[in-house]
């Protein structure tokens, strides 16, 4: 009789000890989401990005311990959002595509960055495989054959954004935030384009959001018209052709790396307002 009551005696010390352990778990799963906060999130996604002092990454107040547990947060909502459909694109070109920076590394590499960048952040993104350059001997200029792929692109694809990545040929075009080194970014806007007002409100959200979060980063607008520019470049085609100059002769290959993630910070940030207005 002893014996029958020993054996059940030790099955509820069992059953209390497995209950106090998935109690325990419970706990530590439920902090541990808490815990992780959406820096943490994007400094997991790109190996410890700045998030402090004047530099500061601005996000939302964190939600409580209960909404964490549920998923009922904007960060999860704007991803949920960027992906309903994945048929919709950031197409990235070149229309300079010879441009280099001081190891030899050129704007080709940046826009693979910048992909890879909105990858991690659940963003589809397309960078053209043709080159501009290879048409070079027809006689036309490079917009002129940036354009017949910015028209293809449109009539068979979703496309969200066209972004237009350069190399700026001034020097200067490096910044220092919390001891890491960024490549500057500039937006420029053809001021010959007719609709360039649309443009150029794109254009001021993206630079404010940069300048917000990551002091001085951004360069600003450059609008240019008159001779020997192109004035248009492209911008006619959609109000959303964004011309980007991503630093400059002096910058390496970790600077523009580094400012591809923020840029791609900056369009998940940007598609989300934009779905939530739509929606």
């Amino acid at each position: 009789m002893k014996k029958f009551k020993t054996k059940k005696n030790n099955k509820k010390i069992f059953l209390v000890f497995f209950i106090l352990l998935c109690l325990l778990l419970f706990i530590w799963l439920s902090f541990k989401k808490v815990s992780n906060s959406y820096d943490n999130f994007i400094n997991l996604l790109f190996d410890n990005t700045n998030f402090n002092k004047k530099n500061e990454f601005k996000i939302p107040s964190i939600p409580s311990s209960i909404s964490f547990i549920f998923n009922d947060n904007k960060f999860l909502k704007k991803e949920k959002i960027i992906l309903q459909n994945d048929k919709e694109y950031i197409y990235i070109y070149n229309t300079h595509d010879k441009e280099a920076y001081h190891d030899n590394t050129t704007v080709l590499d940046t826009s693979k960055a910048l992909s890879s960048n909105l990858k991690k952040l659940g963003i589809y993104s397309l960078v053209e495989e043709d080159r501009v350059s290879n048409y070079k001997h027809l006689g036309l200029g490079n917009y002129e054959i940036s354009r017949k792929f910015i028209l293809n692109m449109k009539d068979k694809e979703n496309i969200l954004y066209y972004v237009d990545i350069h190399r700026d040929s001034v020097n200067n075009t490096t910044i220092e935030i919390n001891n890491k080194k960024y490549a500057k970014v500039m937006f420029v806007l053809g001021l010959e384009n007719p609709n360039y007002m649309e443009n150029k409100k794109i254009m001021e959200k993206m630079h404010n959001y940069l300048n917000t979060n990551y002091l001085g980063i951004s360069k600003g607008i450059y609008e240019k018209q008159g001779k020997k520019v192109d004035g248009v470049y492209n911008q006619d085609i959609d109000k959303n052709v964004i011309l980007i100059e991503v630093g400059g002769i002096e910058n390496n290959y970790e600077e523009i790396h580094n400012s591809t993630e923020i840029l791609a910070l900056m369009f998940y940030y940007i598609l989300g307002d934009r779905n939530e207005q739509r929606s």
